[in-house]
């Protein structure tokens, strides 16, 4: 199988498309799964359709691939609506990395109302992270939000952390080591283990740096988020529920 690099309007997809065009059948999809996972080592999670006719979409561990009819050609590269001047393929992306709130054990989370508390948000965060800390002051600001804030020590601070879910008010301690930077010693407890599931849950779900938001459709955001840019992305959010 020959790998290519390919970035192309529909226009010039359509163009190879026709030359391979096939019918959207079950032994297809099995065909270019045999195929590329001989090809790469890794079976596809999923093979499906493309939005250019005769071209198929492959996935393999949220990366996405297109193939031709015949699994000959594994083409990587990003379609491109030219009429709506969309990135079709980004879309997908987006779609693939989307996180399912309600697959999420939120009861291993700091769980953190700020006024109403009516908006809702997860974070996954860590007590010597810097922006983690401006975060929560923006966040604050922004109030009427519920946030569900993971503990996640990726940033040699497992003892911070293991501090904050062993207090005897996680939430206030949470919130003080948020403010000052600092966090008070306590005891052992097994509550610890809240944090080894915290890491285990953030690398299956792809979670890299910190902090990472994830909004109620499932979208996310990694990085420091203005006020302005919380209330943009909740709006969008909402939009799209």
């Amino acid at each position: 199988m020959q790998i290519k690099t390919l970035v192309c309007s529909l226009t010039c997809l359509a163009a190879l498309a026709s030359a391979t065009a096939s019918a959207a059948t079950d032994p297809q999809i099995e065909k270019i799964s045999k195929a590329v996972q001989a090809a790469t080592g890794k079976a596809p999670d999923s093979v499906m359709k493309s939005p250019v006719n005769g071209l198929w979409e492959v996935v393999i561990d949220k990366r996405i691939f297109y193939s031709d009819a015949d699994a000959r050609h594994l083409i990587i590269g990003r379609i491109f609506d030219s009429a709506t001047e969309r990135d079709l393929t980004a879309e997908r992306i987006e779609e693939l990395n989307r996180i399912k709130w309600a697959e999420l054990p939120l009861k291993d989370a700091i769980k953190v109302v700020y006024g109403k508390g009516e908006r809702k948000l997860i974070v996954f965060t860590d007590a010597n992270c810097p922006y983690c800390r401006l975060l929560e002051q923006n966040l604050r600001k922004a109030g009427n939000l519920t946030v569900y804030n993971f503990m996640y020590p990726v940033l040699r601070s497992r003892e911070e952390a293991r501090r904050i879910v062993c207090a005897s008010d996680p939430v206030k301690t949470f919130l003080d080591s948020m403010a000052s930077g600092q966090v008070p010693e306590v005891g052992q407890c097994s509550n610890s283990a809240v944090l080894d599931r915290n890491l285990e849950l953030g690398q299956k779900l792809g979670i890299n740096s910190i902090p990472a938001v994830i909004f109620p459709d499932g979208s996310r955001y990694t990085g420091l988020m203005s006020v302005e840019a919380i209330e943009e992305n909740l709006a969008n959010s909402a939009a799209k529920k």
